[in-house]
């Protein structure tokens, strides 16, 4: 029950984090392997939570007249046909290593997200085509590891498409909770998924991802830069060791 404890209130931090910002399965996933999943169920568990929030998040999104989904259709698309290669490929790297690759990303993130926004309106937009390449190889990223995967929809969101902070969470959470199903069902079907461990950090995502929603609308952008800001900094912290120099 303390383990279970511990997975609930780690998928309300988690979930908060995804829908606000990102990283939050960096967060989910240590727990899981705490509780003596194999990091590989670990990252196919850790799916349900990230669907079932997704779900939560787009309704409230929805319900707050911030979500679109015709004009990112297209893109939607391309992402779901990544994550289902991604999810399919099993390829297998040291996790050292991986999480190397993976803090060198999250900084491009960051220096992308924390760049100066061009003030012309003339900025000329990718064709479609192009866009969707884009979005096929983020979503090969997001089928294969989840990890992170939102710090860079919302880096490139806000580098091809103009969103605010606020409607790029709104368009990532509905992309990702698109290819998330399409993952779950291959995960599931290769009996990776331990359902009970995955419902008990979905219950705490989804509450985590409707306070986040919230928290979003009710502060708008500058704030949302600033926790993801944050995020990210700790995420590469984590990723890259500097968190153990003080016993994290």
């Amino acid at each position: 029950m303390i383990m279970f404890s511990l997975i609930f209130l780690t998928g309300i931090v988690a979930g908060f984090l995804n829908t606000l910002a990102g990283g939050g399965s960096i967060l989910a996933l240590p727990v899981l392997i705490l509780a003596g999943l194999p990091s590989p169920l670990a990252n196919a568990t850790n799916r349900v939570a990230i669907l079932l929030q997704n779900i939560i998040g787009c309704g409230k999104f929805h319900r707050h007249g911030l979500l679109q989904v015709r004009p990112v259709i297209h893109i939607t698309i391309a992402a779901s046909m990544g994550a289902i290669a991604g999810s399919l490929l099993a390829v297998k790297i040291s996790s050292a290593l991986f999480d190397k690759i993976l803090g060198v990303i999250f900084i491009f993130v960051l220096f992308m997200l924390l760049r100066p926004k061009r003030k012309s309106s003339a900025t000329k937009s990718l064709p479609p085509w192009l866009e969707m390449l884009i979005f096929l190889l983020v979503g090969f990223y997001g089928g294969f590891v989840q990890a992170g995967v939102g710090f860079i929809f919302l880096a490139t969101l806000n580098l091809i498409e103009r969103y605010n902070l606020v409607q790029a969470n709104a368009v990532k959470v509905f992309i990702i909770m698109c290819y998330t199903g399409f993952a779950v069902i291959v995960f599931a079907i290769s009996g990776k998924i331990l359902w009970k461990y995955g419902l008990v950090l979905a219950a705490g995502n989804m509450i985590g991802a409707w306070l986040g929603v919230h928290f979003a609308v009710r502060n708008g952008d500058r704030i949302v830069r600033i926790v993801l800001t944050v995020a990210i900094i700790i995420a590469c912290l984590k990723l890259f060791g500097g968190l153990q120099l003080i016993g994290i």
